[in-house]
C-alpha cells in the first residue's frame, strides 16, 4: 500500500492536540480513540489503485483489540485501587485523625464524612478550635492556662475563640520534657485579618498576655512555648465577641499522618 502524506498528517495533528493539552505524544500514550483516528485517517486516504490487503486490516484490528485490552485492565486496576480507598477511607469516619488539610494547614480531628474528588477519596472534617500539650520542644513550666485568640473585623468589632471551650476553659500541664512543655492551638478559623494569642500565667487566671501573632489568617495553627518570665507586657485591654465558628477541611487519605484514639491528649 503506498504511503500517503495525509496519513503522516493525521497523525501530526493528532500529536500536536496532545501536546497542547499537556501530555506526550510518544506512541506509548496513544489511547484506543486516538489508534481508531489513526486508522480511520489512514483508511480514508489510502490508495484506491493499492488498497490495504485483508493481512494488513486484521493486523491493525488485532492492534486495536491489544490497545483496547489494555484500556480497559488499567480501568479495571484504578476501580480496584478506588475501592481499597474508599474502604480505608470509610473505616476512618468518626475517628480522631492528624494530618495535613489541602489547603497545606496541620489539622486533628474526627473525621465527619468523605467524598471522591478526581478519583480520590477525600476526609471531611468539621472542626472547632483545640488545646492540647504537645511534645514538642518548650520551656512552659507546670500550671494551668488560659488563652484568647482574638482578632478585629472591618467594623471595629473584636472578635475571638476560646481554645478551650471543650476543655473547661484552662488546660494543666505538668512541665515534663518532650511531654508537655509546649502547647499547640489547632483548628483555628479562617480570618481576613491577622490573629493575635494571649494567654495567663501558670495560675490560670488574671490578665491575657500576648504569646503570638498568625500574620497569616489562613494559619490554623499556633505552637506556644513561652514561659511565664517571658510573657510579653501586651495585655489583652477589651473583652473580645467569643464565637463558636467551625472550620471546614478537606484531606486526602495519603496526607493522614496519625490515627488514634480520641482520648490521647498528647499532640506531637
Amino acid at each position: 500500500m503506498s504511503q500517503l502524506s495525509n496519513v503522516n498528517a493525521g497523525t501530526n495533528a493528532i500529536g500536536a492536540g496532545q501536546q497542547a493539552s499537556g501530555s506526550s505524544n510518544s506512541i506509548d500514550d496513544l489511547n484506543l480513540d486516538d489508534f481508531l483516528k489513526l486508522m480511520i485517517t489512514e483508511l480514508q486516504n489510502q490508495d484506491p489503485l493499492d488498497p490495504m490487503d485483508n493481512e494488513q486490516l486484521v493486523s491493525q484490528i488485532g492492534e486495536i483489540r491489544s490497545i483496547g485490552a489494555t484500556d480497559k485492565l488499567t480501568q479495571t486496576l484504578d476501580a480496584v485501587l478506588l475501592g481499597q480507598n474508599l474502604t480505608s477511607a470509610t473505616s476512618l469516619i468518626g475517628t480522631r485523625i492528624t494530618g495535613l488539610s489541602d489547603d497545606n494547614q496541620s489539622v486533628d480531628g474526627l473525621v465527619d464524612r468523605i467524598s471522591v474528588t478526581n478519583g480520590q477519596p477525600k476526609l471531611h472534617l468539621e472542626l472547632g478550635s483545640t488545646t492540647r500539650p504537645s511534645n514538642a520542644e518548650g520551656q512552659i513550666e507546670a500550671g494551668q492556662y488560659q488563652y484568647r485568640v482574638v482578632w478585629q473585623n472591618s467594623q471595629g468589632t473584636l472578635l475571638g475563640v476560646d481554645p478551650l471551650a471543650s476543655r473547661g476553659g484552662t488546660i494543666t500541664t505538668q512541665g515534663e520534657a518532650s511531654t508537655d512543655q509546649a502547647i499547640r492551638i489547632s483548628n483555628l478559623p479562617v480570618t481576613d485579618v491577622p490573629k493575635q494569642i494571649y494567654r495567663t500565667d501558670g495560675s490560670g487566671k488574671g490578665k491575657f498576655h500576648l504569646v503570638g501573632t498568625l500574620a497569616n489568617g489562613r494559619t490554623s495553627t499556633f505552637l506556644d512555648t513561652t514561659t511565664n518570665a517571658e510573657l510579653s507586657q501586651t495585655i489583652l485591654t477589651r473583652t473580645p465577641q467569643l464565637t463558636q465558628s467551625l472550620r471546614s477541611v478537606e484531606i486526602s487519605l495519603n496526607n493522614v499522618g496519625e490515627i488514634r484514639q480520641s482520648g490521647n491528649s498528647v499532640f506531637p
